[in-house]
C-alpha cells in the first residue's frame, strides 16, 4: 500500500543465525542504506536481530519499492555469508512478512516493539545497549545520518 508505512519481518533458514559476527551486520546495514535510497523508501526503525531482522519501512507510490529492497537485501547477504562461509543455499526462511501500519498509534506501537526486541529476546537490559537497532540513533545517542522520521 503506497504512503503507509510497513512492519517486515524477515527470519533466518530454519530460525538458525543470519548475523554471527560484526561483519555481517554492517554489511546488511550498508546495503539497506543503498537500497533505501535507490528505491526511495524511508526506513524509520531497524533491529537486526541474530537470526531475524525488523524494519519499519515508509512506502513510496512505486509499489515494487519494498519487494524490490527485500529482494536485494535477501540476496546480497545471502551471497555474502555464502562466500564467506563456502557454503551454498538459502539463508532465509522462506519470502519476509510484511504488515501496514495505517494509524499512528500503531506506527508508535511498531517502532517500540522493534526496537524493544532485544531487550524482551533478553539480550541486553536496556535497548540502548544493543548496537544493531536504530534506537540509538532515535534517542540521539548515536547519529545515524540515513534513518528517517516519519
Amino acid at each position: 500500500m503506497p504512503s503507509f508505512s510497513h512492519h517486515i519481518v524477515q527470519r533466518g533458514h530454519n530460525r538458525q543465525p543470519v548475523f554471527v559476527e560484526r561483519r555481517d551486520f554492517e554489511y546488511y546495514l550498508a546495503n539497506l542504506q543503498e537500497w533505501k535510497q535507490i528505491y526511495e523508501l524511508d526506513v524509520v526503525s531497524y533491529c537486526l536481530m541474530t537470526n531475524h531482522v525488523h524494519l519499519v519501512v515508509q512506502a513510496n507510490d512505486n509499489l515494487t519499492a519494498i519487494p524490490q529492497l527485500m529482494k536485494r537485501l535477501a540476496g546480497r547477504q545471502t551471497r555474502f555469508v555464502n562466500a564467506l562461509e563456502k557454503r551454498s543455499g538459502s539463508l532465509w526462511e522462506g519470502r519476509y512478512k510484511i504488515s501496514p501500519i495505517d494509524t499512528d498509534a500503531y506506527l508508535l506501537a511498531c517502532r517500540r516493539y522493534v526496537e524493544l526486541n532485544p531487550v524482551k529476546a533478553g539480550m541486553v537490559d536496556k535497548p540502548e545497549l544493543y548496537e544493531w537497532s536504530s534506537y540509538c540513533a532515535r534517542v540521539g545517542a548515536s547519529p545515524c545520518q540515513w534513518l528517517d522520521e516519519p
